[in-house]
């Protein structure tokens, strides 16, 4: 049974009853914070963000709070979709992963909200190709996730049996000839600032989605 398995038997929700915290202990995310500024001068472009891997939504709602813009998040947890349809009215999730997203609109900004390591290896591809299809040309593409110099996978730390798959989740975007890169930044779970322990370092990464450099 692989990891996609073991979160739909239980894991998705174990994963958002650990998570979730109460809106009054919350703080607004650091690395949502940093991706908001650095869409600031796009600000009247972006209309519509959907966040893959949502959680129980606060995220969501800090960026479309800060960009003025509609929220749709998708999330394997049935808790987590319960939870943002009783309590944010402002977005709208479904249940599902990454690599078969219940959307068939574009958007202006997609997040890959940190669960690409948690893909298993076979279903990657489908998850860059889903992530493509829902980034309009014109539009924004950014991914929180762990980064590493080289590929590797290693325990994952709540469920024996479940892997993180760890490398560069940009380096496909870009060798499509699709993608720029606007930014990166590198923190760690500790801190928001690079670490030298390879296992807990994570990315901040936005790309643009380039239009009208192919002909046809």
């Amino acid at each position: 049974m692989g990891n996609k398995e073991k979160f739909i038997d239980s894991e998705a929700n174990e994963w958002f009853r650990r998570n979730h915290q109460p809106p009054e202990q919350r703080q607004p995310d650091e690395d949502m914070i940093l991706l908001s500024a650095w869409l600031q001068p796009f600000k009247n472009e972006i209309d519509n963000i959907i966040e893959i891997g949502c959680g129980d939504g606060r995220r969501l709602v800090q960026m479309t709070e800060s960009l003025n813009a509609n929220g749709y998040g998708v999330e394997p947890s049935v808790e987590a979709v319960d939870y943002i349809d009783n309590n944010l009215p402002t977005i709208s999730a479904k249940v599902g992963f990454g690599d078969n997203i219940p959307f068939d609109k574009s958007f202006d900004l997609v997040h890959l909200g940190f669960f690409i390591y948690l893909v298993d290896r076979e279903n990657f591809l489908r998850c860059v190709s889903e992530a493509d299809r829902l980034v309009k040309p014109g539009g924004f593409l950014s991914i929180t996730d762990f980064e590493t110099p080289y590929p590797y996978s290693n325990d994952y730390s709540h469920r024996a049996g479940i892997y993180s798959h760890k490398h560069n989740n940009t380096d496909v975007f870009v060798a499509s000839g699709l993608y720029s890169v606007v930014n990166k930044f590198h923190f760690s779970h500790k801190d928001f600032f690079f670490d030298k322990d390879i296992n807990e370092r994570i990315s901040l990464t936005l790309l643009y989605k380039e239009m009208n450099i192919f002909r046809g």
